[in-house]
Parts: structure tokens; C-alpha cells; sequence
């Protein structure tokens, strides 16, 4: 049985391992899906990116901590508004921005670092500094998705999903096909792959640090009330999901590679499936109520049944190289099981670019050898608290609740309430001990 069983239908769809790019219509405004190129090319699915609106930190602050604490935060997040295309009053008058000063992804990126650390110190000040502050984002692809809410942890949420979904963007770019040299087909270089996956990674870790390090922190009446997009189940979704396409681009390097093993080739297949796997099972539990998370739905089906594909078929050339009784059919199966879902890839990927959710019934298949994901993100460590809260006076450490977000400074009670009397002080004397004599244990 040779590899023409599966490749005589795997190169009429490009490659199942990977750079497998899906072609849309542009939207009737003439701008661009979130995601995608000028050319419509799209590898990393980006489901619209969150951007925050004006809020007078100035104002609700004045009476909570100094003025130039105060400025200095204003500053820093009117940046992030700047950067991402979104006017503040002040900056309103400004002259019309040319082209050449348009700001770019990578000066929101730089903006939203700067002002994490003095956000951190905002945060860890308490809801109390917060009293009647309410912090505003809403989706760049729905201004009617609006989410409002009085709670610095909502806002640290929304800055590193910002920086994720920018990442998962940035690596989109690397991945599109640079226009060729004359009589050259376009191709995506094997430096802007490697440099993709470490931008995978990067963005993985921003989602994980969400998930690690500010979920625990945040109260629950205010969990209950964040927008799907920043949902537990929304934040390992997409960390999946970038980790799902580092997977894909290993898989691409040792298929490229003629000393890559099956075992290998295999196993990164296996990571491949069960990383998708898990991303799908997460967006289940996320209520899709627009057009853009329902495409995120179906983009992630795609990538999972495309997996498989691969996952199968791998298995099945290693079956195919035994010389027990019965290998041959049992290889054949498998070649045929990756065959199937290489023919549902291709109607989901189609469906996907029509933006029209589907549902199939699950077909019975033999289960995959299971190994452990291999590429691991590295953890994304929040920085330190700005230097500028530690010239605020009146005020203390205080722990939270997990190591990632240090001690932070909180108002001092200037009426401490005594330590209430414990219950043992309040009780009767004790009696004396009994002791043991010979004439007890002689009795006993």
C-alpha cells in the first residue's frame, strides 16, 4: 500500500499540515475581517479585538491619590486609546494623522505594556479606590457590544487580551505569502514560520497569565458579569488555540524534513489533534451570540477535523510498516479514516468562508495513541509594581491571592476595631489535669 492512497487527495487542498489559507469576501465597507490581509488570506483566525473608551481617571481619583499619580495614570491609558484608533477629548483638536503617522499594532502593544505596571499598583489599591469608576471596552467589529464595568480586575483582564489577540494578529502577518519574485510562487519563509511560532507562544502566555494569575483575584459578582470574550472558558479556548498553530508549524518543519522519523511525524500530529481538541471542547461552553465568536466555532471544528486528518494518516504509514498479521487492514482503515476527515475538512474550511455554522454527527473511529503537548508557552510573569505608588502615603502591604501580583499598597484603617475575644477566652477555667498513679493502673 503506498502514499499515493492519501496524496493523490491531500495536494488538492495545499497541505494538511498547515499554511492552509482560506479566502474571503471583503466586508461591504471595503475594510478587512479581523485577521485577515489585504489579500483575504487568513492562517490565524482572530474573532474581532477589544479597545478600550475614554474614562477620567484624573477626576475619580483626585481625593484617592496624588495628582501626579493620577496624571501618570491618565497618560499612560490615553496612549492605549491613541494607539488604538480611538480619540480622547484632548487629543480631538489634533491635525488630520497622514499614513505615515497612523499608529501601529506594534505602538498598541507598546502602550499596553507601559501601563501594566502602573495599572498593578491600581489594582491591588482595592475596589474601595474604584467607588464610582467605571471602565469601558467594546469590539472593534460590534460597537454595540459595549461591556461596562466598575472593577480595575475587568481592566487588567481586557489589557492582556489585548495583547494576545494582537500577537495571534501579529502572527497571521508573518505567516501570509510575501508577494514573489518574478517567475516565483508566492511562499512563506521558513525565518517568518519560527518567528510565528515564538509569537504563539507570547500570545498563549498572555491568555495563561489571565487565567492564572487574575481570574483567582477577581471577585465573583464581577465574573458573572464579564463579556463572553473574557469568560474562563473564552481565555483557554484561544490559549489553545494559538498552541494549535505552533503544533501545526512543527508539523510542517518535520514533514519538510526528510531525516523526521513516522514516530515523529506522528506524534506531533497526536499533540496537533488533542491541542484543538481541548479548544473545541472549551468554545462549547461559550454563549455565541454575534457572527464573529460563531465563526471562531467553526474555524476551530475546522482545524480539529484537519487534524485529524493528519493524525490518521501518520498512524496508518506506521501500521502499513508492520509485518503482523492483519497490519495491512488495519492500515488501510486508518488511511481511510484520515481520507474522511480530510473530505469534511474541506466542506468545513468551505463553510468557515461563508461564515454559516454546521453540525455532523460524530462517526466511529479507533482512538489515537495519546502523548503529552510538548510546547509548552512560557509563563508570561506580570512586571512589578510602578515605583511611583511607593511615595503614596497613608497606606499598606497587603497579600493577594496567588503569587503572580505581589503585595500591594492599600489605605491604612485609621480606626483599627480591636481583635475580637475568641471563644476559648471566653470559656470557664479548665480543670487541672488528671494524673496517672500506681494504685490507678494496679486497679486497672
Amino acid at each position: 500500500m503506498g502514499n499515493n492512497f492519501f496524496f493523490s487527495q491531500h495536494h488538492k487542498v495545499c497541505s494538511i499540515m498547515g499554511c492552509i489559507l482560506s479566502s474571503e469576501s471583503a466586508p461591504e465597507d471595503g475594510g478587512s475581517p479581523p485577521g485577515l490581509n489585504a489579500d483575504g488570506e487568513i492562517y490565524v483566525y482572530v474573532p474581532g479585538l477589544r479597545t478600550p473608551k475614554y474614562v477620567d481617571l484624573k477626576e475619580h481619583l483626585q481625593d484617592a491619590i496624588s495628582a501626579d499619580l493620577a496624571s501618570r495614570l491618565q497618560y499612560l491609558r490615553s496612549n492605549v486609546l491613541i494607539t488604538s484608533g480611538k480619540n480622547t477629548p484632548a487629543s480631538k483638536s489634533r491635525r488630520r494623522k497622514t499614513s505615515q503617522d497612523s499608529p501601529t499594532a506594534a505602538d498598541l502593544e507598546k502602550a499596553l505594556v507601559n501601563y501594566l505596571p502602573a495599572l498593578l499598583g491600581f489594582v491591588a489599591g482595592g475596589e474601595k479606590w474604584t467607588s464610582g469608576l467605571v471602565f469601558e471596552w467594546t469590539n472593534v467589529e460590534d460597537e454595540k457590544k459595549e461591556t461596562a464595568l466598575g472593577s480595575v480586575y475587568y481592566e487588567l483582564l481586557s489589557v492582556l487580551h489585548l495583547l494576545g489577540m494582537l500577537a495571534l494578529q501579529e502572527a497571521n502577518v508573518r505567516l501570509t505569502s510575501r508577494p514573489p519574485a518574478e517567475g516565483y510562487a508566492p511562499k512563506v519563509t521558513e525565518e517568518s514560520k519560527r518567528n510565528a511560532i515564538e509569537i504563539l507562544l507570547k500570545a498563549a502566555s498572555y491568555f495563561d497569565c489571565a487565567l492564572r494569575a487574575v481570574l483567582p483575584n477577581t471577585p465573583e459578582d464581577i465574573k458573572a458579569k464579564l463579556p463572553a470574550d473574557l469568560s474562563e472558558p473564552m481565555l483557554i479556548a484561544l490559549e489553545h488555540q494559538a498552541l494549535g498553530h505552533g503544533v501545526e508549524l512543527q508539523l510542517s518543519f518535520a514533514v519538510d524534513n526528510i531525516k523526521a522519523s513516522l514516530a515523529v511525524k506522528r506524534r506531533l500530529a497526536c499533540e496537533h489533534v488533542q491541542v484543538w481538541k481541548e479548544a473545541n471542547e472549551r468554545i462549547e461552553h461559550v454563549p455565541l451570540m454575534d457572527g464573529w465568536r460563531k465563526k471562531l466555532f467553526l474555524f476551530l471544528k475546522w482545524k480539529l477535523t484537519e487534524a485529524k486528518a493528519g493524525a490518521y494518516y501518520f498512524h496508518g504509514l506506521i501500521l502499513n510498516e508492520g509485518y503482523e498479521e492483519n497490519t495491512h487492514a488495519q492500515a488501510l482503515m486508518w488511511l481511510k479514516a484520515a481520507h474522511k476527515y480530510l473530505k469534511d475538512s474541506q466542506r468545513i474550511r468551505l463553510e468557515f468562508s461563508t461564515a454559516e455554522p454546521t453540525t455532523k454527527l460524530p462517526i466511529v473511529v479507533p482512538k489515537l495513541p495519546e502523548f503529552p503537548l510538548a510546547l509548552i508557552a512560557e509563563p508570561y510573569h506580570l512586571p512589578p509594581v510602578d515605583p511611583a505608588w511607593e511615595k503614596e502615603s497613608g497606606y499598606e502591604g497587603i497579600p493577594t491571592l496567588t503569587p503572580d501580583i505581589a503585595s500591594f499598597l492599600a489605605k491604612k484603617d485609621p480606626n483599627p476595631k480591636p481583635a475580637a475575644m475568641s471563644d476559648l477566652r471566653r470559656a470557664w477555667p479548665m480543670s487541672p489535669p488528671l494524673l496517672v498513679t500506681p494504685e490507678m493502673v494496679r486497679a486497672r
